[in-house]
């Protein structure tokens, strides 16, 4: 059984550059590179901060996009974390599993962190907003 885990933030981000570095015509597949930038929302003690991320996604003919991402959230007092994930979407929903790496004792409960993000894509405002929920 799938447990979503607790509901710890809401996350809304932009796309700054996307760029295609390759296509595969005989599999149909695209490569894109693209970045973003982003606010969370914390719930609890999980911290509001910004995010900003890069990383390549394979887009295939039949609209599924799988993803790999890193980045840094950094929190109000100007401490930063790591995070590394993988999502995958079709049809303007994405799931993403989200891990988070620090070295800060005072942030020790976020390194090691997974989570789940549940989103989807605002063509209107051209942003994709999610909420991350704590499996581990």
């Amino acid at each position: 059984m799938f447990n979503i885990g607790k509901k710890i933030f809401d996350e809304v981000d932009v796309p700054t550059n996307s760029r295609m570095i390759s296509e595969d015509k005989d599999k149909s597949i695209i490569e894109r590179e693209s970045t973003w930038t982003g606010k969370i929302k914390g719930i609890d003690s999980f911290p509001d901060g910004t995010v900003e991320g890069h990383g390549n996604s394979l887009i295939f003919e039949n609209g599924v996009s799988i993803s790999n991402w890193q980045g840094i959230l950094t929190i109000e007092n100007g401490r930063e974390i790591a995070f590394i994930g993988k999502d995958t979407s079709k049809n303007g929903k994405y799931y993403v599993l989200r891990t988070y790496f620090t070295h800060n004792n005072e942030l020790k409960d976020l390194d090691g962190m997974i989570c789940f993000l549940d989103g989807v894509f605002d063509s209107k405002n051209k942003s994709y907003t999610c909420s991350g929920y704590r499996l581990i």
